[in-house]
């Protein structure tokens, strides 16, 4: 969508109109899509990809941005599972991209940071939920590391659920192995929880042969594999009566790629830093920008203009998931985050107030 085409939207979300409350879920996925750029699920092959398609039925945006300073893999993540930028005085400060070291040799965002980093995985764990880690790369271990039995924080809410805030951490050889980890979790937690899932594929076939947007080639067929496990998550889901309905799924991108052709170390590049954010909120709505629907708390650029972190308004980031799966579960937001730390990014469209023209 083009920024035009979210400047025509603003229109319909003018002053006369009155919040709507977001929905609560049971269960929230957050999937990231390592190395998606938008333009890959938002062209001529969109009906060749009928999971993203399926996704794109309600709140998103193909404007979205990774961390202004940092369009690599590890330090995105971080930043999407404790929602605050890479760098700062708020930041998490984790720079590395390669497999982390052992905790006890400093692999922790705490030995990091000097002070324990907060994650989605803390306040949803301490409020009861079950949660996962499915990523089909080894680097992030750095999470299970993290917030495991021995470097978690003490539960502060409620029941003592323990320092371990993550009760399931896997290291999946391929898309298909994840989605069938995911699947089987469904099965094992049917009350509530909160799946982290990563699919890896679209990034290593651009670092492989390029982010090649033409039809036919690798990276397309690294994103309709993709497509192939979010269809069959989808279809799981929607033949569960205990899921149906009550799961809602958020998928964005640690970034993009191609500048350089094989890589995305530029992170004043758009198309590094531009990445979808697809909100599905547990059955097929009319879709609607987010932009759009925040105009009055997020600001609206063109996807080509570059802005740095502490630009105000902020421009929606990749960094807002860990919140907006906060918002999605009914719970607080993450203590010491930045990024929707008021848990105001608008979901749903205004109602008309009445007598407004």
């Amino acid at each position: 969508m083009t920024v035009f085409t979210i400047a025509a939207l603003l229109l319909t979300c003018s002053a006369a109109s009155t919040p709507a409350a977001n929905p609560i879920f049971d269960h929230v996925i957050v999937i990231s899509v390592d190395g998606l750029r938008p333009d890959a699920i938002d062209g001529p092959e969109d009906g060749a990809l009928p999971g993203f398609t399926r996704l794109l039925h309600g709140p998103h945006t193909m404007q979205a941005r990774s961390d202004a300073d940092c369009t690599v893999t590890l330090p995105n993540h971080v930043s999407m599972v404790t929602s605050r930028p890479v760098g700062g005085p708020s930041g998490h400060g984790w720079t590395e991209n390669a497999d982390p070291p052992a905790a006890r040799n400093g692999g922790t965002l705490c030995k990091n940071h000097g002070a324990y980093v907060t994650s989605m995985f803390d306040v949803a764990h301490d409020h009861g939920l079950k949660t996962a880690i499915v990523a089909t790369k080894n680097k992030f271990a750095l999470l299970s590391q993290s917030f495991d039995e021995n470097e978690g924080a003490p539960d502060q809410d409620g029941d003592d659920d323990g320092k371990d805030k993550v009760d399931l951490f896997c290291t999946a050889g391929t898309s298909r192995m994840a989605r069938d980890v995911a699947t089987g979790w469904f099965a094992a937690h049917p009350k509530r929880s909160l799946l982290f899932l990563h699919f890896a594929a679209p990034d290593v076939a651009g670092h492989g042969f390029g982010w090649d947007m033409t039809s036919g080639s690798r990276y397309r067929a690294a994103v309709r594999e993709v497509d192939g496990e979010l269809t069959a998550l989808a279809a799981m889901i929607d033949a569960d009566p205990a899921l149906r309905g009550h799961v809602a799924i958020v998928l964005t991108a640690d970034h993009g790629g191609g500048v350089p052709l094989r890589t995305h170390s530029d992170c004043k590049a758009s198309e590094n830093f531009i990445v979808p954010l697809l909100i599905w909120l547990g059955a097929d709505t009319a879709p609607a920008e987010l932009v759009a629907l925040n105009s009055d708390r997020r600001a609206v650029l063109p996807a080509s203009e570059y802005v740095g972190n502490d630009t105000i308004p902020r421009p929606i980031r990749n960094a807002e998931v860990g919140n907006v799966a906060m918002q999605l579960l009914g719970l607080p937001a993450i203590p010491g985050s930045v990024a929707n730390a008021k848990q105001d990014l608008q979901l749903i469209a205004p109602a008309a107030t009445k007598g407004a023209p």
